[in-house]
């Protein structure tokens, strides 16, 4: 299978080429317009096809294609390749506004080409069996920031889209139902925080981006089963009055407990396939109308 990578900047370099030259049924061809990166990163991985214009990859006879370039330019370039027959893997957010989202998943579902977008939260392995289970009663995840207050689109379509979209586990969220409370520091975002009910389940996020350090936790409640992760690697078991230690395997490599490796994985099944899942599908539509009506509130008047 070939697959393209378009954009060789952090998130590329740092999160997936170490993952994706080590699947050996994949065959890589490197994509951006600037040549000393496009040469450094091809020696470094040793990969020989490479291009600076996205526009020729569909004469090099790839499968799919991964998006990894600036956020205002994901629609116009998955827009190009869908049309063309060609599944596309794009980071969040998708596209800068629901209306250019909507168009790109109505393209797709009309030319039955999958539109893959890289939330890798969905794939943690170390409670991904958890966040699935139909007797949850509450669930709080908290990703924060040291010193980054931001501009409402950057804070949501940048950050915070992981903790909502992390939330939306049925794909389902209304803003009508969400509680939110915003903290501000001038014109600039400093916290946001949600919580909703959803099926007799609780759910609760935030966002602050004047914390004492980064860090993310998640914090998940059953009926006298309760579980506290303060990262991807560890947590606890609370049950029956006892702590149990949850811990990722030793020498688990980090993109593995970032999800990225089971991420990656489910794209290169949807390439072979040529199908994604419907609830996939209506949580990436239900997750960008979210952040767009977000955003839009959260706008001075």
């Amino acid at each position: 299978m070939r697959i393209a990578v378009i954009g060789l900047g952090d998130i590329a370099t740092k999160a997936y080429l170490p993952l994706l030259t080590r699947m050996p049924a994949l065959e890589l061809v490197l994509c951006t317009r600037n040549p000393e990166k496009l040469a450094e990163v091809a020696r470094e991985y040793r990969i020989t096809e490479t291009c600076r214009d996205y526009r020729a990859l569909v004469n090099m006879n790839v499968d799919g294609v991964m998006i990894h370039t600036n956020s205002e330019t994901h629609a116009p370039i998955a827009t190009f390749f869908i049309e063309h027959g060609i599944p596309v893997f794009v980071d969040k957010p998708a596209a800068l506004n629901f209306a250019d989202y909507q168009t790109l998943h109505a393209l797709s579902e009309r030319q039955s080409v999958p539109l893959f977008v890289g939330f890798n939260r969905r794939y943690i392995p170390l409670w991904q069996s958890l966040v699935v289970r139909s007797d949850l009663r509450t669930i709080s995840w908290h990703k924060h920031r040291l010193n980054l207050i931001g501009a409402a689109q950057d804070f949501v379509l940048d950050d915070m889209i992981h903790v909502i979209d992390s939330l939306n586990l049925n794909g389902k969220i209304d803003q009508q139902d969400v509680q939110i409370s915003v903290q501000r520091k001038g014109d600039d975002i400093a916290m946001i925080n949600l919580s909703w009910e959803e099926n007799g389940t609780l759910f609760n996020g935030q966002m602050n981006r004047l914390f004492g350090k980064t860090c993310e936790s998640v914090s998940l409640c059953f009926e006298n089963e309760a579980y506290q992760f303060d990262g991807f690697l560890r947590g606890e078991k609370l049950e029956n009055g006892k702590t149990e230690r949850i811990e990722m395997a030793d020498w688990t490599d980090t993109l593995e407990t970032k999800g990225f490796k089971s991420m990656l994985e489910n794209w290169v099944s949807v390439v072979k396939s040529g199908r994604m899942v419907a609830q996939m599908k209506q949580r990436n539509l239900s997750t960008h109308a979210f952040c767009e009506r977000l955003v839009r509130d959260l706008l001075p008047t």
